[in-house]
Formats: structure tokens, C-alpha cells, sequence
């Protein structure tokens, strides 16, 4: 959308001021995370301790800052290099432009995991102990890049014609620039949004659980089941992620938001930084869970994998080949816009089942830290509000663009989230 296709504009998350406190709020909650449960306590509650520990903690170090920067080179070399097939997106405007993504990002994680346990097979488990050692400065580092990075592609919408997001151009720069201006920045062929989506941060986040693994082994000599479990629960949704990586083309975040400060910060820093909570803890705080403890949450993992899996297949195979076998059966709302709204299979369960199925892995990745503290139970809370706060964003976006066809939708489909809950 250009300039002069701009509509009377509708601010989200309560405009500038309201950015302005997410951006201050997700800055001191990465940081607090650490500084309020480390080896030194978790949760720690004197305000004292937490200060000198904050004073005698480096934030920043040009080491870090030089390894974080190799870790994105590096694998913007890999999309460039590894081969990988091109995937058109949703359409962009009226005309129904569609952009090319490569996807390669299995083929990447699959190289930098080569040379990881490569790396630890020659050296022993202390190799990957410089995460620990420069864990708050490499979360400073990464800070700092999404920063540049979100503030470049701001910058740059303003040279030549590009195509904006609309919740973008409000004119406010505070919000433009927290809620991304220009909706797929590109670098000739590479795209920086989709490429920051699943590459920098996801990888990295397992490259965390594996390094708080040694670091358990280094300390304590051993490895737990419940570490063995984050780890590979973690690790399993990655690689289920990054095979399925052109489905992301189909989400919110590709085909509506721009990439400004909230995709910038939440894929580089608070996936990798927040999401390996649990494997943090757990480094310093083992847990053994036993068999049949074990037995459960895997159970519990399986069903939330079924239930998010399944129904994101579905909707992506519905709307890139509603012939297949596997969906032509589905019934379905045929809108005036020409586009269809599943009333049956997964989503006729409810209009974000997929949000359900992900919000109960969640729960499975939490509980094998165990009841000694409440922090490692962060993501929980945190997706939770997350993905009702989606869902309104949905809501509200659906309305808009089907009217009518959408009341007669959510009166077949009557569940958001939470089949007979919400």
C-alpha cells in the first residue's frame, strides 16, 4: 500500500504510548529474567542483591558483540550458499504480486549443529562454556542489532516506492518504527523479515539449550532426564518449524506487519533469550523427573503437537491445494471477497485451535523444572497473554476485511481459542 492509499488510521497496543511501554517493558523483563533467577537465587527478591549483581555483571563486551555478529553473517551466508527451493508468498496487493522466499533453514540448522557437536566432540562440554560466560553481553549484543536493524528498515521505507504495511504508516514515528513500516525489506532477493522469523533466533535458542546442557554436565557431572527432555522438546519444535518453513508465508507476521522494533527484538532477542528459560534453570538447577513423570509430560507434548501441527497442515494444505485427498472433504464458507473459511476438520473446533495445541506445548516444556520456583512457569503466563492478545488482533483484522461473511463464520465456529472455555 502506498501513501496515497492510506485509509483514516486505527492504532493497536494503545499507539505510541502504548509501543512506547512494550518497547521499555520486554527490555527490562529479558534482562530481569536473568538478573531475578540465576545461580545466585531464582526467584531472588532482594532489591539489593539484584543491583550488585547487575553492578558487577558486564553487559556489554566487544567479544560478544563480535561473536553474535558471525552468528547472523554466518547464516546469511548459509541462505545464500546452501541450495533451497523458492516459495511464493500470499499476495502483496490488488494485483496479486507475489514475492519469492528460499527455504533452506533445516539445511542451515543441520550445518551449524554439524559442527557444534563436532566442535563439543573434540573439546568436551566445556567448549560451549563461553555461552555462559557471555550470556548477558551476548543479550546485550543482540539487543543492540535488532535495534539497528528495525531502525534501518524504518529509515529505508522512506527511499523509493515500497510496499507498506498498513498498521504501519501512521505518521507517528514512535509507532511507525515499533510496529514496522515497510512490510517485506528486502536485500535484493533476501528478505530480512522472513529470514529473522525462523533463522537467527530459533537456531540460536536450541545452540542455548546445548550449551546450558554442558554447562549441567561441566557442573554437576551428569546430564538429567528433565534436561534431556527441554532440550529435545525444544529442539523438536525448531525442526518442525524449519521443515515447515514456508508455512510461515501464511501468518500474520509475513503477509500483514512490517518489520519494525516488535518482530526485530522478538525474533532476535526474546525467542533465543526467553524461550531457553527452562534449559537456564536447569543448568543450575537440576531436576530428576523418573519414568513415570517422564512418561507424562511427553504425553502431554504429543497431544499439544497433534493438536498445533495438525491444524496449521491443514489450513496450509487448504489454501495452497483444496483438492488433496486429505482436505477437499472439509467444509467450508465461501466468502464474497472469493477467499474460504473452514467450518470443519481442526478449524471447526475453534477459530485458533492452533494457538490451543501450542499453548499446551508450552505447559510440557515448563514442567520438568519441577515446583521449586515459579520463574521457569514465565512462558506460560507470557504465551498465554500472547495469543489472546493475537486472537483480538484477529478478530478485529477478519472483521474488517470479510463484514458479514464473518458473523455468519463465528456463529458456525463459536470457540477462539479454548474449545468450550474461551
Amino acid at each position: 500500500m502506498t501513501e496515497t492509499q492510506r485509509k483514516p488510521f486505527k492504532y493497536e497496543f494503545f499507539g505510541p504510548i502504548g509501543a512506547a511501554g512494550v518497547v521499555l517493558s520486554t527490555t527490562l523483563v529479558s534482562y530481569g529474567l536473568y538478573f531475578m533467577c540465576n545461580e545466585n537465587g531464582c526467584p531472588s527478591w532482594n532489591l539489593m542483591s539484584i543491583w550488585n549483581d547487575i553492578l558487577q555483571t558486564k553487559l556489554f563486551d566487544w567479544n560478544a558483540m563480535v561473536i553474535y555478529l558471525c552468528w547472523f553473517g554466518m547464516l546469511a551466508l548459509l541462505w545464500f550458499l546452501l541450495p533451497g527451493k523458492w516459495v511464493p508468498g500470499s499476495p502483496i496487493d490488488e494485483k496479486g504480486t507475489r514475492l519469492l522466499y528460499k527455504m533452506n533453514g533445516f539445511k542451515s540448522m543441520l550445518v551449524i549443529l554439524f559442527f557444534m557437536f563436532g566442535f563439543i566432540a573434540v573439546y568436551g562440554p566445556q567448549a560451549m562454556e563461553f555461552v555462559w560466560t557471555y550470556y548477558v553481553p551476548l543479550l546485550t549484543a543482540s539487543y543492540i542489532f535488532s535495534v539497528v536493524l528495525c531502525t534501518y528498515c524504518y529509515l529505508s521505507s522512506f527511499v523509493g516506492r515500497k510496499q507498506l504495511a498498513k498498521g504501519g504508516v501512521s505518521g507517528n514515528a514512535i509507532y511507525d518504527w515499533y510496529i514496522g513500516r515497510e512490510l517485506n525489506p528486502r536485500l535484493g532477493l533476501f528478505d530480512l523479515k522472513v529470514f529473522c522469523e525462523l533463522r537467527p533466533g530459533l537456531i540460536l535458542w536450541v545452540v542455548f539449550d546445548i550449551a546450558f546442557a554442558c554447562h549441567q554436565i561441566v557442573q554437576f557431572g551428569r546430564i538429567t532426564d528433565s534436561m534431556v527432555l527441554v532440550v529435545l522438546s525444544h529442539s523438536w519444535y525448531v525442526v518442525d518449524s524449519l521443515v515447515n518453513e514456508s508455512a510461515v508465508l501464511t501468518t500474520m507476521d509475513v503477509t500483514t506487519d512490517g518489520f519494525g522494533y516488535m518482530l526485530s527484538f522478538g525474533d532476535l532477542v526474546w525467542v533465543p533469550f526467553t524461550y531457553s528459560l527452562q534449559a537456564r534453570y536447569l543448568a543450575f538447577h537440576p531436576v530428576d523427573l523418573g519414568f513415570w513423570c517422564l512418561l507424562g509430560i511427553v504425553g502431554l507434548q504429543l497431544i499439544g503437537y497433534s493438536i498445533f501441527r495438525g491444524a496449521n497442515g491443514q489450513k496450509n494444505k487448504f489454501r495452497t491445494n483444496p483438492n488433496d485427498s486429505s482436505v477437499q472433504h472439509l467444509k467450508y464458507i465461501q466468502t464474497k471477497r472469493g477467499t474460504k473459511l473452514l467450518t470443519s476438520g481442526w478449524w471447526g473446533i475453534a477459530r485458533h485451535i492452533n494457538y490451543f495445541g501450542d499453548w499446551i506445548m508450552a505447559w510440557a516444556w515448563c514442567l520438568p523444572t519441577g515446583f521449586g520456583s515459579f520463574i521457569p512457569y514465565f512462558y506460560v503466563a507470557y504465551f498465554a497473554v500472547l495469543l489472546i492478545h493475537r486472537d483480538m488482533r484477529d478478530e478485529e483484522k477478519c472483521q474488517e476485511k470479510y463484514g458479514e461473511d464473518w458473523n455468519r463464520y463465528c456463529k458456525l465456529v463459536k470457540w477462539h481459542i479454548v474449545p468450550g472455555v474461551y
